[in-house]
């Protein structure tokens, strides 16, 4: 039998004694399905030099040892001539019939007198499958083999409920259309925020033309969307009913490996209830991690927060990820506002809750999933496309962090170099790198504070990837002196000043890096003759990915961390920096500001052609994969200085274009830890400065709002300053109003746990310093309108926040506080 099929879920079982890896998915007239393949586990076995090879393999096919109730034991080793780090070795590669064996054998054969090293002993066995077999998740591929009835199944002790499964004989990769999956968002809503307490109340579920809510809470009047259940063990029935009827491919949550399903697994145990949502009727799994992710067999689980947080959060605006930040920014949607807090302390007290509120209650709860459901669609061509370049499994990829993605893309590709990877570092090896891992960074060049006309940007395309192209540099390259070789001189490493060489043979990760640049080139291309959301997040992809390469050589728990490599770009990078400042400054333009890959000048009276002109000739003296490029020509731009006194800001400043688009950085329109008003006080200033040129009505503005403020004008859902707790309040040694606030919401009963988002105001009261704001916070409907400190927050959000744009104005801070007690610049 044939088909064509799209694999979407990968696992590894065991059956009938073999390992066997099971791809869920769909064919492409839509049927559910699962192919059942297999290939030989392995790892390689580096002998030292001079040793007898053929004794050597004769010993190692002897071992065999009885480990949980099974033997573990060597099935066949096969001499082959390999590449490791660029090296030629003979290589034995070794042969077991269970990927678990690995960890036994290994272990055994390290003890040899003749072993130099052991390989590759860490590869997942669905990972060694995808690149044995040559499979790519969420790609068309034609399969061969035997469809296997039910009652072959169940011989072979199976159940799967798809609609067809089939036992591969060959699969082979095809063109094929966009996969576009079947998401099914859901959310739930508790009493509780920590796991272990409370009980669910409500769960929603949306997809394609389907929302639902299913509650035990009962009111009159429901929308035809609400399913009223008897108890909470009915809802977790009615929730798993739900989700084998939709049968999706994805079920998104957002931050539901931290919250959603470990809460449901405590509730289904309490409630003996079997949250068996796999397609082989197997439970949801549990992986351990930073934070714990929830697998589901056959049906991928996508926590839509660690996508964000990991991979799409350089790209948004707010630096909160919440799900009422993400979507706002990206989906133009928000949360309904209810008060959680109060609902919360009624469910638990059983008192009886207004209907409304209820009704109220269940829609913001349906507006959650559809929020996630939105969220996921908006951005399933940012994970599918990372998917498909990285060629790990679904599931993997939209919980991965830069450095995961970035070694797997080079794993994945190994196969065409004939290369073995090393092993991860141990948890001493990391220790051991911490040690000694100290470099230079990247160079600034610190701005004259002021008012700039007339502005250009110019950057070099993706810097330190191409350095790292132009220079080899990659662990395997990196070599001893030699004549023929690359070399980086004056690289500051542990307080030296070193020299290192990289030989001229380009190697497999610059290859590997040019590849994904060149890749990235035609789909710019392509997006200039025709936008698409599919484009547009390949580009995305193979541009932060091919950025990410420099950080992973960095990264303590890379297979091919490299200080050596990372000191050396660093430097690279400081060189062509200050190479391009001498050269912008000897052609007659003025330098403002540099930081790492780019430059801010003046064009002092230059034309924007002659701009231009200048960048072709700096580009005919660069190497050829490096090139210095027009970001864009600002009408305008300010760069501020540090608040503590005259030195200009680091990655401060902001510009404004001929089209009125303003360019922000580093201002507290980008930070957390600021309340709205804040926000867009400092966004408004911003704008009126750059467009006007001068600070008249920024000054009258400001002092407008400083007047409404201490008339009390000014309202307190403006004033909330919010701060996300990253870690349990038991973690905290410092105490700040945030943590205050987390403690009193714990003691209030009030729903608060990690990845909360912390809301307060600062009343008005005693305490005037910094360590005693915690004693002023209050939960913002705790205070009435007007209660808030005025004075704080002229002092201490106010002010920060414009004192160093009015002092490129001369402007003194009495002016814009008009204060009867004068400040002295201390006291800010």
């Amino acid at each position: 039998m044939q088909i064509e099929f799209i694999p979407i879920d990968f696992d590894s079982v065991d059956i009938e004694g073999k390992s066997m890896v099971r791809m869920f998915g769909r064919t492409k007239e839509g049927k559910s399905c699962c192919v059942i393949d297999t290939c030989e586990p392995y790892f390689w076995l580096i002998p030292k030099k001079k040793v007898d090879i053929g004794k050597y393999i004769e010993k190692i096919k002897k071992i065999k040892m009885l480990h949980a109730g099974r033997y573990a034991e060597v099935v066949d080793v096969q001499i082959k001539a390999k590449k490791h780090m660029g090296k030629e070795v003979k290589a034995l590669q070794v042969f077991v019939n269970n990927p678990k064996d690995i960890t036994v054998i290994k272990d055994i054969a390290k003890e040899f007198k003749e072993t130099e090293a052991k390989r590759e002993i860490d590869f997942n066995f669905v990972t060694r499958y995808i690149i044995e077999k040559d499979v790519k998740p969420l790609r068309l591929h034609a399969v061969e083999g035997k469809e296997l009835s039910k009652s072959e199944l169940l011989t072979k002790d199976i159940v799967l409920n798809v609609d067809l499964v089939i036992q591969a004989n060959s699969i082979k990769l095809l063109d094929g259309d966009e996969f576009k999956p079947k998401l099914l968002a859901f959310d739930i809503e508790a009493s509780e925020l920590e796991i272990g307490k409370g009980e669910i109340v409500m769960v929603s579920l949306v997809s394609d033309n389907f929302e639902k809510v299913i509650t035990w809470k009962h009111f009159p009047d429901a929308p035809k969307e609400i399913e009223f259940v008897k108890n909470e063990k009915e809802l977790i029935e009615k929730f798993k009913e739900t989700i084998k009827k939709q049968k999706p491919d994805c079920l998104v949550g957002y931050f539901s490996d931290g919250f959603d399903l470990p809460y449901l697994r405590a509730r289904a145990d309490e409630n003996n209830v079997e949250l068996d949502l796999g397609l082989d009727e197997s439970k949801v799994t549990f992986i351990k991690g930073i934070i714990t992710s929830s697998k589901i067999t056959g049906i991928v689980h996508v926590d839509l927060f660690k996508f964000v947080d990991n991979i799409i959060s350089p790209m948004l605006q707010s630096e909160s990820v919440s799900l009422n930040a993400v979507a706002k920014e990206l989906i133009g949607e928000e949360k309904i506002k209810v008060d959680l807090g109060k609902i919360s302390k009624e469910i638990k007290k059983e008192n009886k809750i207004k209907d409304a509120e209820l009704r109220k209650f269940a829609l913001y709860n349906l507006q959650d999933s559809i929020l996630t459901y939105k969220l996921a669609l908006q951005l399933w061509p940012n994970i599918s496309e990372m998917t498909k370049i990285v060629s790990e499994p679904l599931f993997n990829v939209s919980r991965a962090s830069y450095s995961y993605l970035v070694e797997n893309y080079i794993t994945h590709n190994l196969k065409e170099f004939n290369e073995i990877s090393p092993n991860r570092p141990t948890y001493d090896k990391i220790a051991e790198r911490k040690e000694r891992g100290k470099y230079t960074g990247a160079f600034v060049f610190q701005p004259e504070p002021g008012l700039y006309e007339d502005i250009a940007v110019f950057d070099f395309r993706s810097l330190y990837p191409s350095i790292i192209i132009s220079y080899n540099i990659s662990p395997a390259s990196l070599q001893e002196n030699s004549k023929d070789a690359l070399a980086v001189k004056d690289v500051d490493l542990g307080n030296k000043k070193r020299t290192f060489y990289f030989s001229k043979k380009r190697s497999f990760i610059p290859i590997l890096l040019k590849r994904l640049i060149e890749s990235r080139k035609k789909v710019k291309q392509e997006l200039k003759i025709k936008h698409s959301p599919i484009l547009a997040a390949r580009d995305y992809g193979l541009k932060t990915l091919s950025n990410a390469l420099y950080g992973y050589y960095a990264f303590f728990g890379a297979r091919y961390y490299s200080v050596e490599c990372a000191a050396s770009i660093t430097s690279l990078g400081r060189y062509y920096i200050h190479k391009a400042i001498e050269e912008t400054n000897k052609a007659g333009f003025g330098v403002i500001y540099g930081d790492t890959d780019g430059i801010a000048l003046t064009l002092n009276k230059k034309t924007e052609a002659q701009a231009i002109e200048f960048l072709e000739e700096v580009n005919k003296k660069l190497p050829e994969d490096m090139e210095f490029e027009l970001e864009d020509f600002f009408k305008r731009g300010i760069f501020v200085t540090k608040r503590t006194g005259e030195v200009g800001a680091k990655k401060k400043y902001a510009l404004i274009n001929k089209k009125g688009k303003m360019k922000i950085r580093g201002f507290e329109t980008v930070r957390r830890d600021w309340c709205n008003l804040t926000r867009m006080m400092q966004d408004h200033i911003l704008g009126q400065v750059l467009k006007e040129g001068k600070a008249d009505s920024a000054l009258e503005y400001t002092k407008d709002i400083i007047k409404k403020l201490r008339s009390k004008k000014i309202l307190i859902e403006d004033l909330a300053i919010q701060t996300q707790l990253r870690k349990s309040i038991e973690d905290y040694v410092s105490i700040g109003p945030h943590v205050a606030i987390a403690k009193r919401m714990q003691e209030k009963g009030l729903p608060v746990g990690i990845g909360s988002m912390i809301e307060y105001v600062v009343i008005e009261g005693k305490g005037k310093n910094n360590e005693r704001i915690r004693d002023k916070a209050r939960l913002p409907d705790e205070v009435k309108e007007g209660g808030y400190d005025a004075e704080y927050y002229i002092d201490h959000q106010i002010v920060p926040a414009v004192e160093t744009i009015f002092n490129v104005f001369d402007i003194a801070k009495e002016e814009i506080v008009e204060s009867k007690k004068q400040k002295k610049l201390g006291d800010f």
